[in-house]
């Protein structure tokens, strides 16, 4: 593994530690924390989706998930959006 890629996951791996330490009580109620959570769940499921294309046997199905992943990361975007505007 190259340096820069090295430090690009030691930086991911303390911003979200540091995220998960200080999530607190006050968190829960803000939309901007619920649409950003929302974010990253559509960003694993797209993840996800195209590693089973891989291993797919037919096609279509991982295709379906793929489109399907690409659809709620959109919306989980525009969702951000508005929390952010309101």
């Amino acid at each position: 593994m190259d340096e820069e890629l090295k430090r690009e996951f030691d930086r991911y791996d303390f911003v979200v530690e540091d995220a998960k330490r200080y999530f607190g009580e006050w968190d829960i109620c803000d939309p901007v924390v619920w649409a950003i959570i929302r974010l990253v769940q559509a960003q694993n499921d797209l993840a996800h989706a195209i590693s089973e294309t891989s291993y797919a046997y037919d096609n279509n199905a991982p295709q379906r998930m793929v489109e399907a992943a690409i659809a709620e990361r959109r919306k989980a975007i525009a969702a951000l959006l508005r929390a952010f505007e309101r």
